[in-house]
């Protein structure tokens, strides 16, 4: 991960978040088990769970508190989105 900020996240509790922004033009059309999404930058996301989203532009890895998620957008919108919007369980690789 490249990145540690602290945010305020749900109830006004304060976590350590650990992350990773894509490049800006990644292609995402949601996670299936075992689905590889290219982060255009050398990494890898392996899809561990199901849901549906299109979006395309930067995806953000984020880790908080042991749980690490791809979101849809910034980190900003990672934040906004973690745990339970567009945000998905799996694996980051490095090509």
């Amino acid at each position: 991960m490249t990145g540690v900020v602290l945010a305020l996240l749900a109830g006004h509790a304060q976590a350590q978040i650990s992350y990773f922004e894509s490049n800006p033009w990644v292609e995402f059309e949601g996670c299936d088990f075992g689905r590889l999404v290219n982060l255009e930058n050398g990494y890898l996301w392996e899809c561990n769970e199901f849901g549906y989203a299109y979006h395309y532009g930067t995806m953000t890895v984020i880790e908080v508190r042991g749980n690490t998620k791809l979101c849809v957008g910034d980190l900003d919108a990672a934040i906004k989105e973690f745990p339970d919007g567009d945000c998905y369980f799996g694996k980051l690789y490095s090509k």
